[in-house]
């Protein structure tokens, strides 16, 4: 996950707290954005907040009541900056809640709470809890409500010595907010909604950890372990560090959340999405991953391993591995000429070498759930995915076919797709009515176009003079985060800047989709 929703503040945020009425729970005032009593909801969050009789004004009073009803904590860990910079002792909290309170059993992706680290007077790592002069984001939290089957979303808000809970919003919320990503009326100005900040990176609706494959860069590991830069830790987190359980809990709680959510029955805007917009996954990008070598650079092993997703889409390669190596010294080589550098240290690369976003596996699993639904079949995904297929993320070609696909469903929207594609005139468009029209091109098909492109990149890069092309082109599909519509809304964008520091940069100043990659594994120029 990441820092999933860092708070923007608005001018009218101390209004809202000083004149929001009483609510109607026990000790608890839970307030909308509006400024108005949230209603009460059948989530583990506000079952706690509202049966109690004391309300927890920080992170280790809620951490109290939770254990005190009984359910159990999960804690992980996540260098905000960087795995080797602790330079501003910025680090997050990603708590997993499970267990049974009243008749409500909360499964392990049903709630999720997160907090941050700062540095106190005596330069101890301690909690980000206040007091402050500002009023800031102490806890972030969602869980699954069970009568609504649907994320409602959290926060505490305050300044240490006055503050308020603020519930703003569910994954319909979200979706609303989100209705035209990538559908815009005009691109150039994109349009997002403005019911709650967490839209601008739960995509998905659900739970989000970027770093979900391992090996979790900038993770705490149990033999692994993150460098506070020398400083103690107060008593105040001591203890939930010394609990701490690996980042691999969080990432499968995460995905047990997303298939909670996908196999929801809610008709509160879940179901009533356009047919654009449940096929949106399949050809543009909601959310991103990121991937790596398995192995930290510190270990200095010979090869390193580019991860496949990086050519092309998993789905394609139908559980292939074949996997591309280079050599460590060719990688250096490249990073050299390339100007990498990682912000606020000394290092030229991130903790693993070659990270790179990677299609989302909140998008991955969305597109089999519509296989599984029958909206589509495996040939219609494949012949999606193969067009621009060597661009496996942020291709605007592959994301724009999404405009041909009718807005609402009907019992021949597949035939309409097509004659939309016939009348495009577009070569993109004209590749996919190929695909789909032509019985040959299987899944199997595609899959050996895939392998065979694998194949290709694996004899290329035996010439080290190749890994600089390939490097260049990773820089692009970094700075590619930043162009997509994903990092447009503007109550935050996905990669966090000013909180987060993931990539290290370099002196190419890269170009979104200046670069393509050929099926022969050749970097060329993407003008005609």
């Amino acid at each position: 996950m990441q820092k999933i929703f860092r708070l923007l503040f608005l001018p009218s945020l101390l209004i809202i707290m000083i004149s929001a009425s009483q609510a109607n729970y026990a000790a608890c005032t839970i307030t909308t954005s509006e400024g108005k009593n949230a209603a009460n909801m059948a989530d583990g969050i506000n079952i706690i907040l509202s049966s109690n009789d004391r309300c927890p004004n920080n992170v280790f009073e809620f951490r109290e009541q939770i254990k005190a009803a009984g359910l159990k904590i999960e804690t992980t860990m996540v260098a905000n900056r960087g795995f080797h910079n602790p330079t501003l002792g910025s680090f997050s909290f990603f708590e997993i809640v499970s267990g049974k309170i009243h008749s409500t059993i909360i499964q392990p992706g049903d709630f999720f709470f997160g907090h941050f680290t700062t540095v106190d007077q005596n330069d101890e790592l301690t909690a980000d809890q206040g007091p402050t002069t500002e009023p800031r984001l102490m806890i972030e939290a969602f869980a699954w409500d069970v009568e609504k089957e649907v994320f409602n979303f959290y926060e505490l808000i305050g300044d240490g010595n006055d503050n308020h809970w603020f519930y703003r919003g569910d994954s319909a919320d979200i979706y609303t907010d989100i209705t035209l990503l990538h559908r815009q009326p005009d691109p150039t100005h994109p349009q997002f909604g403005n019911r709650l900040r967490c839209s601008g990176c739960h995509g998905a609706g659900g739970p989000i950890m970027k770093e979900i494959h391992a090996p979790h860069n900038d993770w705490w590991e149990p033999q692994r372990k993150l460098d506070f830069g020398g400083r103690k830790l107060n008593v105040s987190i001591r203890e939930i560090v010394e609990n701490l359980v690996p980042p691999d809990r969080l990432a499968q709680s995460v995905l047990l959340g997303i298939k909670r959510l996908e196999n929801s029955k809610s008709t509160s805007g879940l179901n009533k999405r356009s047919l654009q917009e449940k096929l949106r996954p399949l050809f543009c990008p909601v959310e991103v991953n990121f991937m790596s070598d398995l192995n930290p650079n510190e270990n200095a092993n010979n090869m390193i391993a580019i991860p496949n997703e990086f050519f092309i889409n998993k789905k394609l390669l139908n559980n292939t591995d074949q996997t591309i190596l280079i050599t460590r010294k060719a990688y250096h080589q490249a990073l050299s000429k390339a100007g990498s550098h990682f912000p606020e240290t000394t290092l030229s690369d991130a903790d693993h070498a070659w990270l790179t976003p990677v299609k989302a596996s909140s998008d991955q699993s969305a597109i089999n759930h519509l296989i599984h639904s029958g909206l589509i079949d495996e040939k219609f995904a494949n012949d999606v995915l193969s067009v621009d297929m060597t661009n496996p993320v942020f291709s605007s070609a592959r994301c724009h076919l999404l405009t041909f696909v009718p807005n609402q469903w009907t019992d021949d929207w597949q035939h309409v797709f097509a004659q939309h594609l016939k009348s495009a005139n577009n070569p993109r468009a004209n590749e996919l009515l190929q695909h789909l029209t032509n019985p040959a091109h299987t899944p199997a098909y595609h899959q050996q176009r895939a392998m065979a492109l694998l194949m290709n990149c694996r004899d290329k890069l035996k010439n080290e003079n190749n890994v600089d092309k390939l490097v260049t082109l990773l820089a692009q599909r970094r700075a590619e985060i930043k162009a997509s519509e994903i990092s447009k809304n503007r109550r935050g964008q996905i990669l966090e800047p000013g909180f987060r520091v993931i990539f290290p940069e370099t002196t190419l100043k890269p170009i979104p989709e200046k670069w393509m990659l050929t099926d022969t594994c050749e970097v060329e120029s993407a003008s005609p």
